[in-house]
């Protein structure tokens, strides 16, 4: 759904979501894509830099789209009470809406209810949670490290305290601060790595992010596992803080795998 909402962004392809919504009036699925698509455009309006920076003209439109968004994704949900995937989107569109912590908490539970491990659910929530929005760096922690705990051994779950500090690290002004990471990196070796991760359809983005980190602490023969289990794919997840991520990615495969 979100390869679909992505490039549905524009024009052209907004009309070809809205002829699907028409002719299933009763299916989750067009709408669901749809609300993506809208939240697409939204931050696109926006851009992803911090809040000062945003343009003022930006705001009315960036609201009035997430709003739109909200109402499909509600829809969507009546419609599919058993499906989580709108309910994530409701989940992810709360970070933008600056929704009060009890409809967030609302939000959460419906998600939860349907999906208590549901990967993409968790990560907008952690977002939510971080101090640059909603929270604080001590709430964002405490969630992610009780959402690993409650994982089993090997579910991408387990990650989540890892990316809570990258989280932390990233907001910190004095830069990306790596002393962190040799402990992250012995948790996720015993808990994801050795268990076997359980296959999922972004578990390239959950290698490239700990490719990544290996990489920045010089374990270029660690990070090679990480890229090797990608195979042909590839994601700029972890990278996407350079200028050029793709060629950061590139420049960081070819080196680690001329070492191992």
């Amino acid at each position: 759904m979100q390869y679909l909402s992505d490039r549905a962004a524009g024009s052209a392809g907004l009309r070809a979501l809205q002829d699907w919504a028409e002719a299933e009036p009763g299916s989750a699925d067009p709408l669901t894509v749809l609300s993506r698509a809208d939240i697409a455009h939204a931050w696109f309006i926006r851009g992803h830099a911090r809040a000062k920076y945003v343009r003022n003209d930006a705001w009315p439109r960036f609201f009035e789209l997430l709003g739109q968004a909200d109402e499909l994704a509600a829809r969507a949900a009546d419609l599919a009470p058993a499906d989580p995937t709108p309910r994530a989107t409701a989940v992810h569109l709360a970070r933008g809406l600056q929704v009060p912590r009890w409809e967030f908490d609302a939000r959460w539970q419906a998600l939860t209810a349907c999906d208590p491990l549901h990967r993409t659910g968790h990560h907008h929530a952690l977002q939510y949670l971080c101090a640059k929005w909603s929270g604080s760096h001590r709430e964002m922690t405490e969630f992610a490290r009780e959402a690993a705990d409650r994982a089993p051994a090997g579910h991408t779950l387990t990650l989540l305290p890892f990316l809570a500090d990258r989280e932390k690290w990233v907001a910190d002004d004095d830069g990306f601060d790596s002393n962190g990471l040799p402990a992250h990196l012995a948790d996720i070796q015993e808990r994801w790595i050795d268990a076997g991760p359980q296959p999922h359809s972004r578990i390239a983005e959950d290698h490239s992010l700990l490719a990544f980190s290996m990489s920045l602490i010089q374990r270029r023969s660690d990070a090679a596992i990480h890229f090797r289990a990608m195979g042909r794919h590839a994601s700029t997840a972890g990278w996407n803080y350079s200028l050029t991520p793709r060629q950061a990615f590139l420049r960081a495969r070819s080196a680690a795998l001329r070492s191992h």
